[in-house]
């Protein structure tokens, strides 16, 4: 009878600890569902942020307007949209965008002009 108690005890430490361990995996899922969206901002600002695609006064165009990137913030970005005619600034608007939502973005980085008379053979 003594033996039997000790295997049940065995059986029940070992329960109880399998079930803990478990616990605190679903705990951790919840907690990470439950910040879910937290996370992907979080892993889009780093992106954005730390990466060098660019820069601040990198002048680009947004969605087929020239613009300037003002300033990268960990959470937003800023640019200047530039309203043309007759090839001068007439006007403009800031534009702030939350980083993880530059992916919606069409941003298009135009690249310094090219000698291409060296190609002329």
């Amino acid at each position: 009878m003594n033996e039997t108690n000790t295997i049940i005890d065995i059986v029940q430490s070992n329960i109880q600890n399998t079930i803990g361990h478990y616990v605190w995996l679903f705990i951790i899922g919840v907690i990470g569902l439950i910040f879910k969206s937290s996370i992907e901002k979080f892993v889009c600002a780093l992106f954005v942020f730390f990466g060098h695609d660019y820069k601040e006064d990198d002048v680009v165009y947004v969605n087929g307007a020239p613009g300037r990137i003002v300033r990268i913030g960990f959470i937003k970005t800023t640019f200047f949209i530039y309203e043309v005619k007759d090839g001068k600034v007439i006007g403009g608007k800031k534009l702030v965008v939350q980083n993880e939502q530059l992916k919606n973005l069409n941003i298009e980085k135009p690249l310094d002009n090219l000698d291409l008379t060296k190609f002329n053979k």
